[in-house]
C-alpha cells in the first residue's frame, strides 16, 4: 500500500470517528439507549429477511447482466458472489466496495475481467437509476425539507438529470472518444487500453434493450424493499414516519453513503438520519435508532457472504494473481 492510500484510508477513519463524535454529542444517549432497549426484534428479523431476499433478487439482475457481454455462469455462483460482496461492503472504504469483490470474483471465475466488471458496472446503474429515479417521484410528495438550501425536488432532479446526462456521455461513441482524447494529454494516459477493454464491453448492452429494462424493473422492486426495510424498522420502535419521506430520505442516504469519504458510509448514515428525519420531527433517539438498525440488518443479512468466501475461497484467495483467459486487461 502506497504512502497517499495509507493516508487516504487513516483521513477516511477520522471522518468517520468525527462523524459520530458529533451524532453522539448532538444526541441523548441515554435516551438512544433506552429507545433502542424497546425493539420489537421481530420487525428487525423481518426486515432481515426482506433484505436478504432483496439480495438474492439483485443476484439476478446481476445474472442478467452476464448475456450482453456473453458471460455463463450459474445463477446460484451469481448468488454466492453477491454475498460475498455484501460482506466486504461492511468492511471496505465505501458501500460500493463490495462491487469491486463482485467484479473480481466474476473475473476470476470467467478470465474475462473487462466484462466481469461492466456486468457489475450495469447492475449497479440500474439501481442508481431506480433509486434516483424513486426518489425524484417521492420528492412532489414529501414533507418540505432543505439540504444544503435547495428543497428536496430541486435536489433529486438535479441528481437525476446529472446520473441522465452521465448516461448519455458514456453510451455516445463520439463524447468517449472527446474523453479519450483528454485523457491522452494527461498523464493518466496509461490507463487508456483498460478504458478501451471496458468501452468496448458496454458496447453490447446498447442493443440489449430487453435486459436491460427487466434489470431497471428489478431495480425499483429491490429499492422499494430497502425502503420497506426502514419502514419495518420503524415499526420496530413503534413510529409513523410518513413513506413519501421514507421514499426520499433513503435514496438520498444510500446515495452518500456511496462516497468514499468515510468507512463504508458509517457515520455519513447516521448523521443524514439525523438531519433529514430531524427535519420531519422525528426525535433524535429514534432518528439514530432508525440508522443503527439499518446497519444491523444489513450486517445480518451479510454474514452467510462471510461464510461462503470463507468456504469457497479462502482469505487470501481474493488478492491473488491470476492471468486472464481472453486477453482482456
Amino acid at each position: 500500500m502506497s504512502r497517499s492510500e495509507k493516508g487516504a484510508r487513516v483521513l477516511k477513519i477520522a471522518v468517520t470517528v468525527a462523524l459520530y463524535a458529533v451524532v453522539f454529542y448532538t444526541i441523548d444517549l441515554a435516551a438512544l439507549s433506552a429507545r433502542l432497549r424497546t425493539v420489537e426484534l421481530g420487525w428487525v428479523a423481518l426486515g432481515v429477511v426482506a433484505y436478504a431476499a432483496g439480495q438474492w433478487l439483485s443476484a439476478y439482475k446481476w445474472w442478467l447482466m452476464l448475456r450482453p457481454v456473453s458471460l455463463v455462469v450459474p445463477y446460484l455462483r451469481m448468488v454466492s458472489f453477491y454475498f460475498i460482496g455484501m460482506f466486504f461492503n461492511i468492511f471496505l472504504p465505501t458501500i460500493v466496495g463490495g462491487d469491486a469483490v463482485k467484479a473480481i470474483l466474476l473475473a476470476r471465475e470467467t478470465g474475462a475481467p473487462a466484462r466481469a466488471t461492466m456486468s457489475v458496472f450495469m447492475e449497479r446503474n440500474a439501481g442508481l437509476f431506480a433509486l434516483l429515479s424513486i426518489a425524484t417521484v417521492a420528492a412532489w410528495f414529501a414533507p418540505p425539507v432543505q439540504v444544503l438550501g435547495l428543497s428536496l425536488l430541486p435536489l433529486t432532479l438535479l441528481l437525476w438529470t446529472g446520473f441522465i446526462a452521465a448516461n448519455a456521455v458514456i453510451a455516445n461513441r463520439h463524447a468517449y472518444r472527446l474523453v479519450d482524447y483528454l485523457i491522452a494529454l494527461t498523464p493518466l494516459s496509461r490507463l487508456r487500453s483498460r478504458a478501451t477493454s471496458l468501452y468496448d464491453a458496454l458496447v453490447p448492452y446498447r442493443t440489449a434493450r430487453g435486459v436491460v429494462s427487466a434489470s431497471i424493473g428489478l431495480s425499483f422492486v429491490f429499492q422499494a424493499t430497502v425502503i420497506l426495510v426502514v419502514f419495518l424498522n420503524a415499526n420496530a420502535l413503534a413510529q409513523h414516519v410518513p413513506v413519501s419521506a421514507l421514499a426520499v430520505f433513503v435514496p438520498l442516504i444510500s446515495l452518500a453513503g456511496m462516497l468514499p469519504v468515510s468507512v463504508n458510509g458509517l457515520g455519513i448514515r447516521e448523521a443524514l438520519y439525523l438531519l433529514l428525519f430531524g427535519r420531519i420531527g422525528i426525535p433524535s433517539d429514534v432518528a439514530v435508532s432508525l440508522a443503527l438498525l439499518y446497519f444491523g440488518v444489513t450486517l445480518t443479512a451479510s454474514l452467510p457472504g462471510g461464510v461462503l468466501y470463507a468456504v469457497q475461497r479462502g482469505p487470501r484467495h481474493l488478492f491473488r494473481q491470476r492471468a486472464t483467459g481472453d486477453g482482456e486487461s
